[in-house]
Formats: structure tokens, C-alpha cells, sequence
């Protein structure tokens, strides 16, 4: 009787084996859906960063949702389904840019330095915030559409009192361990912090970003506050 060569050569049937192997090759792709939670703030920060960017070199009036979807590469109805219109996006981007200080004030001073030094540490990450070209271009943007909107001034004064927040704690540590004389925590951190930004002077007059001025001004200030503060023999 003739031999089926095709029934000779077939392959046999796959084991549980075989089966595992493959699964383990060739994992499954994740199902279209919604994207996860890094991607999301990817994309979010993809489009507050091309928006700051469009903002700064346009302006609020002219710049337009459709160019800043166009610079963060994204398709409109994506930007509209996370922003419905561009004062809410505006709101957006110019709170971020008043939070970027509290970033960059981070860990407030080491714990146990001297006063002087860890004067020197605040004030110099305070003035690096207020004077970036970023924050100050907000500002002045914030200012010039103050009629537009109306509740933005007051969300940013509420957002100045969050990033003031562990400067407060540091001070009222000192206070409690006898390192500073001072009446209010509060206070003298919106002190610290006011004069460090230029008492609202650098938003009218970009200071000068040189080593030798940043460290001129931070140094003046280090030396006033360590006078007032420091307790008396």
C-alpha cells in the first residue's frame, strides 16, 4: 500500500510545552485603549511645554489652539479633550510656572547647617526661580490679561502660600531650636521669598543673570536676614 508522505512528514501536534515556549516569545500586545498613567503625563507635559513655549513667543492674544497643538504634535481634539478652551490652558500653563519655584526649592536646607549657609542655599534657589526667563515671561503675560481673568490672581496667591510651605516649616524648626529670633515663620518666609524675587522689580526689569550679579544680590540678602534674625547675646 502506497505510504502518505504528507501524513509522514506532518508535524506533530503542540504541547502544553511548545504552547508555554510561545507565550513566553511572543508576549501579548497591550489592547488599544486608554493610555497608561506615565503616557497620559507625558503627553500632558508634552502639550503645557509647547503651549508655555507658543504663549512666550506669540502672546495670549494671538497665539491659538490649533499652533499649539502643531508645536506639542499632537491632533487638535487631542488638546481640546484635555483643555476645552485656551484661557483654560493659559490658567494651566501660568500655575505651573508659579509651582516650577517650589520644584526648584526642593529639600529646603540640610538639617543641622549653619544658619548663614543654609540662608545662602534658600535664598540662591528662590532667586534662580523667580529670575528664569520662563517664570518671568508668565508673569508679565499674567499681568497684561489680569481683566481676562479674574480668579487667576487669587489662585496664584493661594499657590504662592503651597510653595512657601516647607520654607515656613524650616523657619519655625529654627525658631523652636532658638537658632532665629523671629515672631512669624509666615512672615519671613514671604520676606525671604519677596525680596528674592525682586519685590515684583524683575518682572518689569530682567536682572542680569551673570554669576557675579546672581551672587551679589543673593549674598546682600543673606547678610540682611542673618543680621535681623540671628539672636541676640
Amino acid at each position: 500500500m502506497p505510504h502518505d508522505h504528507a501524513a509522514m512528514t506532518a508535524s506533530p501536534p503542540p504541547t502544553a510545552a511548545n504552547a508555554n515556549a510561545n507565550a513566553i516569545a511572543k508576549p501579548p500586545r497591550r489592547a488599544r485603549g486608554r493610555p497608561t498613567r506615565e503616557e497620559g503625563e507625558a503627553l500632558r507635559k508634552s502639550i503645557l511645554d509647547a503651549a508655555l513655549a507658543v504663549f512666550i513667543a506669540r502672546g495670549f492674544e494671538a497665539a491659538s489652539m490649533e499652533g499649539i497643538a502643531r508645536a506639542a504634535k499632537v491632533a487638535k481634539i487631542t488638546l481640546y479633550r484635555h483643555y476645552e478652551t485656551k484661557d483654560q490652558l493659559f490658567v494651566e500653563v501660568a500655575r505651573r510656572a508659579q509651582l516650577s519655584v517650589r520644584e526648584r526649592l526642593g529639600t529646603v536646607a540640610e538639617p543641622g547647617m549653619p544658619l548663614e549657609a543654609a540662608l545662602h542655599q534658600i535664598i540662591t534657589k528662590l532667586y534662580d526661580g523667580y529670575t528664569h526667563p520662563d517664570y518671568l515671561a508668565v508673569m508679565r503675560m499674567v499681568i497684561a490679561e489680569a481683566g481676562r481673568f479674574p480668579k487667576l490672581g487669587r489662585a496664584m496667591l493661594d499657590d504662592s502660600a503651597h510653595i512657601s510651605a516647607p520654607l515656613v516649616d524650616y523657619l519655625q524648626a529654627l525658631k523652636d531650636a532658638g537658632q532665629i529670633d523671629i515672631d512669624s515663620p509666615y512672615d519671613a518666609a514671604l520676606q525671604i521669598s519677596g525680596l528674592a524675587s525682586g519685590a515684583g522689580r524683575y518682572v518689569l526689569l530682567t536682572p542680569g543673570r551673570h554669576p557675579v550679579s546672581r551672587r551679589r544680590s543673593v549674598e546682600s540678602l543673606v547678610t540682611l536676614f542673618t543680621r535681623a534674625w540671628r539672636p541676640q547675646a
